[in-house]
Parts: structure tokens; C-alpha cells; sequence
């Protein structure tokens, strides 16, 4: 004999083969049985062991067939012709079930519910700062971009008449320079130069409106506004991830960090991750490239912003980003899934290791002479043989005389 159990929205319910109720268990809470349902914490214990001691096999409509894996009578089915008929005629089914007659009000009931549960999601994930994180750091790349534009504009536009800032590489300095002293006169003076290179000298004065220079001067102020907004960002995020990820903080930084959270879209996403996936995440163009072309797979995706890997060598980068991917993926799983406390052993485990690597590879290891020579050899001898099959193929051919052509 088999039965069938479905989850819906107000309790666990048991039919036959002919979809008639055997029986149900209905939820005292809606809200908060659904919300367990989702983490796995509610399951329909006592609904199983009421069904055992009549039925041989008891059906469940589920994907994760792993929770029943300790009932010996219990299969596991993603959906079943069972479960399509409750949800079909549910309004009939909780009528008889509980008192609710009225399908309006069922369905009020149900839309509440729903929103009630999409509000606790929300707020959960707000508290959790992770929506926080990843919000920031994505803004804080738009304003990265915009401003490269608009400085790229401002000095096409001050070139004309302040030439001599075109060698000052500092774009925070340039317009500043160009917000508060706006005239020739007013650099020559500002105090904003003593730290630089750089001289305005009069033979290069240059008369512009004053309209003009209005415009220039409030274009200038809002690039600074802009780089302002960049600094307080950098400072919440690094807050937010002291307080989320105090240990993914001390391995990769606030910066790098966040952008790990971003790409994968969640703290917890990043935490079950393994490290050789966290190693190359954001080559995934390079990691493509090299399943279809079978070119050299990339060493290093985000992670290559880390400063211990961007200022190393080239033939270390690889040993090194296996270590820091590595530490990166054990410094999430514990702010993830432990009590966020800082250990600051991963930080200092992952230095010495790195430290060790730069002296074990202070040079790049060279290849091997011996195989240069063999492939050398080997493409020596198939040069030889193509260079003799086109000679064969030139004597084959037979040159024609006047007697075998005619016009």
C-alpha cells in the first residue's frame, strides 16, 4: 500500500492513490512553519510515524530526498500527480479540513502569509548585512568609472589654458586645483602645489571668460563631491565588514572582501564555495577560453587585487593565489557559519606561507634542456618531411609540350 504526503501552505497532508485524505497536520503558525520548512528545520515526523504502521511505502514530495534518508519506508519525488491535485483544488480541501468556507478569505490568508514571510527574508537579509555590502561596493565601482570619465573630460577641457597640470598623474589634486583656484593666477599661488614638480609659468597666460570658468569651476566641484562620496563608502564598507566578516577583513581587506560577497552574491554563497573556485573567481572569460581552446587556464581572478599578490613575481603568482583563495575560503566559512570572532592566526599563517614561497622561487625555474631538444628535433624532422613530400609532389608534376595543348 502507498500514501502520499504534500506540504502546502497550512499544514502537511496524507492521500491514496485515489486522492482521497488519510490524514494532515496542520500548522499553528503559518509564518514560522514556512519559514522552517525553507531551513530545513520542520519535517512531518509525526505524520510519518502514523503512516508506518499502515502503509509499506510513504511518498514525499521534496528535492531534498537527503532529509528522509533515516525512514526506511519513505521515497523521495519532486512532484507528484498527488501533490498537483491538492494544490489544484486546495480551496476545497482546507475547507473541509479546517474551518475556512469562504475561498476569498483562504486566499487572504494566504497572500498575508506570503508577505508576511517575504518581509521576515527581508529583514533578515538587511540585518545580515550582506544586501548592505553588496550595494556599496557596486555603487562604489559605478562611482570609480564615472569619475575616470568626467576627469578625462576636465582635462581636455583645462588644457588649453593650464598645460603645465597635464604632468601632475594625481586626479584628486587636479580637481581640487581646478574647483577652489579655477584661474592661472590662483594656482600659481596655492599652497595645494608645494608638494610637486610643477610651475605655471607667465609666459603661457591664457585669457578665458570669467562665464567659462564658472562653468569649469562647478563641473570641478562636482567631481570633488564625488570623491567625497567615494571616501565615506570605503568607510562603511569597511565598518560593514568588521562587523559581518571580521576575518574575511583581515585576509583580503574591506575592499577585496566586498567584491568576493558581490560576485557570488552573498557571504553564505561564498562560504561553500571551495578555494579553487574563489581562486579564479572573475576570470570566468579567461576560464571559458580555455575549455574551448585548451589555452593556459588563468592563475588568479579578484583575488589578483590582493596586495601580497599584485606586488609579487610573475612565476610565484600562481603558489601564492592557491594560499590566499585558500585562507579567503576558511575566513568565510567562519563568519558564515561560526560566531564571527576574529582569528587572527589565519592572517598570520597565510604572511609566513607567502614569505616562505618568495624564498623557496626567488628565480623562475627553467625548463628542462632535455625536452627542448627533443621538441627542436622533432620539428626539424617534420619541417625535413614536408619540405620533401612538396618536392615529390613538384616532380610528379609533368610540363606539358606544345603537341599536348591545343588552342
Amino acid at each position: 500500500m502507498k500514501c502520499y504526503i504534500t506540504t502546502t501552505s497550512f499544514g502537511f497532508i496524507a492521500t491514496n492513490h485515489e486522492n482521497n485524505i488519510i490524514d494532515y497536520t496542520l500548522f499553528e503558525d503559518q509564518v514560522e512553519s514556512i519559514e522552517q520548512i525553507s531551513q530545513n528545520k520542520l519535517l512531518p515526523v509525526e505524520l510519518i510515524q502514523k503512516l508506518e504502521k499502515q502503509y509499506d511505502t510513504i511518498i514525499i514530495e521534496t528535492n531534498k530526498p537527503q532529509q528522509y534518508a533515516q525512514y526506511k519506508t519513505v521515497t523521495c519525488e519532486t512532484t507528484t500527480k498527488q501533490g498537483q491535485y491538492i494544490r489544484k483544488h486546495l480551496d476545497e480541501i482546507i475547507s473541509e479540513i479546517t474551518t475556512l468556507n469562504d475561498t476569498k478569505q483562504i486566499t487572504e490568508d494566504l497572500n498575508t502569509t506570503f508577505n508576511q514571510v517575504t518581509q521576515d527574508k527581508i529583514r533578515s537579509s538587511i540585518e545580515f548585512n550582506d544586501v548592505m555590502i553588496v550595494e556599496t561596493i557596486n555603487s562604489l565601482d559605478e562611482i570609480d568609472e564615472t569619475i575616470g570619465k568626467l576627469i578625462e573630460r576636465l582635462h581636455e577641457w583645462c588644457m588649453p589654458y593650464l598645460p603645465e597640470l597635464e604632468k601632475l598623474h594625481n586626479h584628486k589634486l587636479y580637481a581640487k586645483l581646478v574647483a577652489n583656484e579655477t584661474t592661472r593666477e590662483n594656482i600659481k599661488q596655492s599652497s595645494l602645489l608645494d608638494n610637486t614638480d610643477i610651475e605655471l609659468y607667465d609666459y603661457n597666460d591664457i585669457t578665458v571668460k570669467q562665464s567659462d570658468l564658472i562653468i569649469i569651476k562647478s563641473f570641478a566641484e562636482s567631481i570633488c563631491s564625488l570623491y567625497d562620496t567615494k571616501e565615506t563608502l570605503e568607510e562603511y564598507i569597511k565598518e560593514k565588514m568588521i562587523e559581518v566578516a571580521p576575518n574575511l577583513y583581515s585576509v583580503a581587506g574591506a575592499n577585496l572582501g566586498a567584491k568576493l560577497i558581490a560576485h557570488i552574491n552573498g557571504l553564505e554563497n561564498l562560504a561553500k564555495l571551495p578555494s579553487s573556485t574563489v581562486q579564479i573567481m572573475g576570470a570566468e572569460k579567461a576560464t571559458f577560453r580555455h575549455l574551448k581552446t585548451g589555452e593556459n587556464p588563468p592563475k588568479h581572478g579578484l583575488i589578483y587585487q590582493h596586495p601580497n599578490l599584485r606586488g609579487s613575481n610573475w612565476w610565484v603568482r600562481g603558489k601564492i593565489a592557491r594560499t590566499i583563495a585558500s585562507k579567503i575560503s576558511i575566513a568565510a566559512r567562519k563568519d558564515a557559519f561560526g560566531d564571527k570572532i576574529l582569528d587572527p592566526t589565519l592572517k598570520e599563517d597565510m604572511e609566513t606561507r607567502i614569505e616562505q614561497i618568495r624564498k623557496d622561487h626567488p628565480f623562475p625555474e627553467r625548463k628542462n634542456k632535455k625536452s627542448k631538444d627533443k621538441k627542436n628535433k622533432k620539428n626539424k624532422k617534420e619541417k625535413k618531411q614536408r619540405k620533401q613530400k612538396g618536392k615529390k609532389r613538384k616532380r610528379n608534376k609533368k610540363k606539358l609540350r606544345k603537341e599536348d595543348y591545343n588552342y
